[in-house]
């Protein structure tokens, strides 16, 4: 079985969807060091990214075996302030998201613990807790410009919509990396964030029907003209902010909107017309 070394090798830093990520994988690749938690703690420290919980504590990561046998997770990070991690691509990408939505790694965290024990719904199913797995695993985050065609944008992901969304606005689309002739920088209304550490683990070998749950965070038009590290500090406040009123008693997944990830313009080399046209991958609503 190749071990995380060999895995890490096998991710492309190019890839469009690891922008955010690049300062930490570039560290990494650069003089790799196991075990992990070991060269995090360091990462973290000397670019002064400071994690702390929602009681200002001190977070940092720790070996997994320090996970005693039967507690959760969330818990374990609640009540020690140690974040448990593996040395694999899973947790690799869960700390490359600690880098740069801290705020609001650790908000969902705080949610976590809050609804750690809540059994009300029908089913005994906590289902504010599960919305935070799906976004945590699986999430991404559409950005669009407060004004018309921003809300356009999100308007139409929202109702599957995929002409209006991701065809006829396209232009107005992020673009990072790279060069066409449709792109112009100063027209930016959209752009999407991975946040789902499991999806950025499945598109290391990417393929068309990978689904993210994405949330729509609307913004003003500049944003889209500062750099990437401070839109990322912009989007981690805003981000942190709206789930805090989000995730309440009442939220489900399927609050969250399906959004086939390779369709994001740009983030797919195969994007013509008929790419589009699959109602297997592009529906027309949810599945019943």
């Amino acid at each position: 079985m190749p071990n995380f070394l060999q895995n890490f090798a096998t991710i492309d830093p190019s890839a469009p969807w690891l922008s955010p990520y690049l300062p930490i994988h570039q560290a990494f690749a650069k003089r790799p060091a196991l075990p992990l938690f070991e060269w995090l703690n360091e990462y973290f420290t000397n670019n002064n990214i400071h994690l702390k919980n929602h009681q200002n504590h001190p977070l940092s990561f720790t070996h997994q075996n320090e996970l005693e046998h039967g507690m959760a997770y969330e818990s374990h990070i609640g009540q020690y302030h140690k974040i448990p991690t593996r040395d694999n691509l899973h947790d690799w990408f869960g700390a490359c998201v600690w880098s740069a939505f801290p705020k609001t790694k650790s908000l969902l965290n705080a949610k976590h613990l809050t609804h750690m024990n809540d059994d009300t719904t029908a089913n005994k199913r906590n289902r504010v807790r599960d919305t935070i797995t799906v976004f945590d695993e699986n999430g991404a985050v559409l950005v669009v410009a407060d004004d018309d065609i921003g809300h356009a944008i999100g308007q139409g992901l929202g109702d599957f919509n995929w002409q209006t969304c991701l065809i006829d606005n396209r232009q107005y689309w992020a673009n990072d990396g790279k060069t066409c002739d449709e792109y112009h920088f100063d027209d930016k209304k959209a752009k999407v964030f991975i946040f789902g550490h499991a999806l950025l683990e499945q598109l290391i070998h990417p393929y068309k029907s990978l689904c993210s749950h994405a949330l729509v965070i609307k913004t003003d038009s500049s944003f889209f003209k500062k750099p990437l590290n401070e839109q990322l500090i912009i989007l981690d406040d805003d981000l942190s902010d709206y789930l805090t009123h989000f995730l309440k008693e009442g939220a489900t997944p399927r609050q969250l909107n399906p959004l086939p990830i390779l369709g994001v313009p740009y983030f797919w080399d195969n994007q013509n017309t008929d790419f589009y046209h699959d109602p297997f991958i592009f529906r027309k609503g949810r599945r019943k």
